[in-house]
């Protein structure tokens, strides 16, 4: 269904069911004209920026829907759900997310830890209080890492609207069946969740789903720091190893990360609008591989399929044998080519330079554990442009 068909949404300010729509975008809803006005000088400046297209290859993305400038805001949105990282070890207040590791307070019912007794997320409407008494009823020890999923159980169960939105993501299921490392996870998550699941079997079966889509969507947050957000339209960024936009977060009145999407180039209109689902000084093999780990694809942008990474020369090794040689691969869009030295005949299989890059990252962690200037130098002097005969 396309955006401008939906006829009745959230409030922008309050977040109750409103049907008054923004007159140009379309997208926007309000429950009264008062709040249309309250939210107009966040929202002009995003009005008609983007729409949303489908293929059969890429699914939902966006697009520009008007000639964008460099630092131009494109979204900004409130979180569908948001909670603590999937796999952290920390403790993050039930409310509003922030950091506890010393846990001094609890919340009065559910007894999962707070910031503080005043954390004004606790009590806040439509907060803490759809999932409290769930909490309390179950006695699910306060296992941070699966507050979120248990928060999309409580939409699913609910029927709510967002949901709705929510199932309209890609959780790639087909992919994440028995064998699988995710597969493995979403049991793990179940084992957590015993007591709720005992008291509603049916949780079970969509818990797969449910992981599935944090996984794929889920955006790391900071502020708050340890929790991640899925959006509703931030989340149909595709991804480019040379995005054209980067995002920030802002806490709003109910502790909520807002996302905002900003354009960090000029944008014309009709052109794809992309973030970067890893880290930009990963090397192409680095950042293919978690791509294909975690979303399911395998990137193939003109950073991915320049043996040289567009000049940077992030997963470049140097030649043992001449000094001015590189050693790069002969096509970096395959995991198991070859690398051979651009000024002499050498060569390496794909595995020799998995194990040299392995031992290289191996001893880097071990230097950052206790770093001190004389390790580090001599890491650097020992590995700055790696042989590949080390």
């Amino acid at each position: 269904m396309q955006e401008e068909n939906v006829k009745e949404g959230e409030c922008s300010v309050c977040g109750k069911s409103a049907k008054l729509k923004c007159s140009d975008c379309r997208r926007s809803f309000y429950c009264n004209k008062e709040h249309q006005k309250e939210d107009w000088p966040r929202h002009k400046s995003i009005c008609h920026a983007w729409e949303i297209k489908e293929n059969e290859e890429v699914g939902r993305y966006l697009v520009a829907n008007r000639d964008l400038t460099s630092g131009e805001a494109i979204i900004s949105e409130v979180p569908l759900v948001w909670g603590a990282a999937p796999h952290t070890h920390n403790r993050v207040c039930i409310g509003c997310g922030s950091r506890c590791e010393y846990i001094e307070t609890r919340c009065t019912k559910c007894l999962w830890p707070s910031c503080s007794i005043n954390c004004q997320a606790l009590f806040a409407k439509d907060g803490h209080e759809l999932e409290c008494a769930l909490l309390a009823k179950t006695r699910i020890f306060p296992r941070c890492d699966v507050l979120l999923a248990i928060r999309m159980l409580i939409l699913w169960k609910t029927k709510s609207k967002r949901w709705k939105l929510l199932e309209k993501l890609q959780s790639h299921e087909n992919a994440r069946g028995p064998g699988t490392e995710a597969y493995e996870e979403v049991q793990e998550v179940k084992k957590h969740l015993g007591p709720l699941i005992e008291v509603d079997p049916s949780c079970a079966k969509i818990l797969p789903k449910i992981c599935g889509l944090i996984d794929v969507n889920a955006l790391e947050t900071i502020p708050p720091e340890g929790s991640v957000a899925i959006y509703r339209t931030a989340c149909l960024l595709e991804h480019r190893c040379l995005a054209n936009t980067r995002h920030s977060f802002t806490l709003d009145e109910k502790g909520r990360p807002i996302i905002t999407v900003t354009a960090v180039t000029s944008i014309k209109k009709g052109e794809h609008l992309s973030t970067n689902y890893t880290h930009a000084l990963w090397s192409t093999r680095a950042r293919r591989q978690h791509l294909l780990a975690t979303k399911y694809f395998s990137c193939t942008c003109e950073r991915c399929a320049d043996p040289t990474e567009l000049g940077t020369h992030l997963g470049t090794l140097k030649c043992p044998y001449n000094d001015a040689g590189l050693v790069l691969p002969r096509d970096p869009l395959d995991f198991e080519t070859e690398w051979s030295c651009n000024k002499c005949q050498g060569t390496l299989q794909a595995s020799e330079v998995i194990q040299l890059t392995d031992r290289l990252e191996e001893e880097v962690e071990e230097a950052m554990r206790s770093p001190n200037k004389a390790a580090l130098s001599d890491l650097l002097s020992r590995n700055a442009g790696a042989d590949c005969d080390d």
